[in-house]
């Protein structure tokens, strides 16, 4: 175990001591990254752009746009999404308590500014949990998305349902070729550390069980019943297919499935776009470029 995995373990009982610390300065270098790029629509040109220049492209823009006076102010504004309306979930206790305890579980200090996309995972649940089934989630690295709904969930311990999280559990980026975590590319701040820390973070929820391996292969591992909520975050389309194909079977009437990066690339979009209407269903499109899927 390393030493900040250690001390991520160690800061679980000191939640309000860590919390005081991982909210991220917009205009540190992370924070430069992040927060203003996300927050203009720009199409997909720079998406498009290679390895490497998309990165200095988006850096040089979001300097150019820290220096440009902002026609509109926005209330909000982070994680692709930017608006005037008023979001009263920011400021509710509930929301606040499971947005931090999702921090809690990514256990570094820069807060990446996710508000609206666990706003809208904590909705999900909190619609598919009144439903029989299961929940699922396929790629769970560090636990942040079901952290923050089972923490949301406060009659978790009644409702007689089991959390069922696969993942590889492997700290390195995806080969974009092969879908497989690939040494060679870096380790992501997102991913698991190892599987041994992702199920020390859940150790205060019953019936959460891991499921390690590669998708869909580690499917044949369990024996899943029904799924009231389907959260699919794979970064990699080919993949996220074949598990939605196989899995819609299982999720019910009423069921949602959560995509969490379809309006993140073209080939997600297109992939998740081709197989909804195989279903015979619609995606809604967000604000945070997850997409909405309820199976009627």
């Amino acid at each position: 175990m390393s030493t900040s995995d250690s001390n991520s373990v160690d800061r679980l009982p000191q939640r309000e001591q860590y919390l005081k610390q991982s909210h991220g300065n917009p205009f540190a270098i992370r924070g430069l990254w992040w927060r203003p790029f996300h927050t203009w629509y720009e199409g997909s040109r720079v998406g498009r752009l290679p390895w490497g220049i998309r990165h200095l492209a988006m850096v040089l823009r979001n300097w150019l746009l820290y220096r440009k006076p902002r026609r509109i102010e926005y209330r909000y504004a982070s994680d692709g999404f930017a608006t005037k309306s008023r979001l009263a979930f920011m400021t509710d206790p509930t929301f606040v308590h499971a947005y931090e305890r999702m921090l809690l579980a990514r256990g570094e200090a820069n807060d990446l500014g996710i508000h609206l996309r666990v706003h809208q995972a904590l909705w999900v649940a909190s619609v598919c949990r009144k439903l029989p089934g299961d929940f699922v989630e396929c790629g769970t690295g560090r636990g942040l998305i079901f952290s923050a709904i089972l923490d949301y969930l406060k009659d978790w311990n009644s409702l007689g349902k089991t959390a069922w999280l696969f993942d590889t559990f492997s700290p390195y980026h995806l080969n974009q070729q092969s879908g497989q975590n690939d040494p060679s590319t870096g380790v992501s701040g997102n991913y698991a550390v190892n599987l041994e820390s992702t199920r020390r973070n859940f150790q205060e929820w019953p019936r959460v069980n891991l499921v390690p391996g590669m998708l869909p292969d580690s499917l044949n591992t369990v024996d899943i019943k029904s799924i009231a909520l389907l959260h699919l975050d794979l970064n990699f389309a080919a993949a996220e297919e074949t598990v939605l194909s196989k899995l819609w079977p299982l999720v019910v009437e009423g069921g949602i499935v959560l995509l969490d990066d379809y309006g993140q690339t073209d080939s997600q979009n297109e992939t998740h776009t081709r197989i909804a209407k195989q279903f015979g269903v619609e995606i809604l499109t967000t604000g945070s470029a997850q997409g909405v899927i309820i199976k009627r």
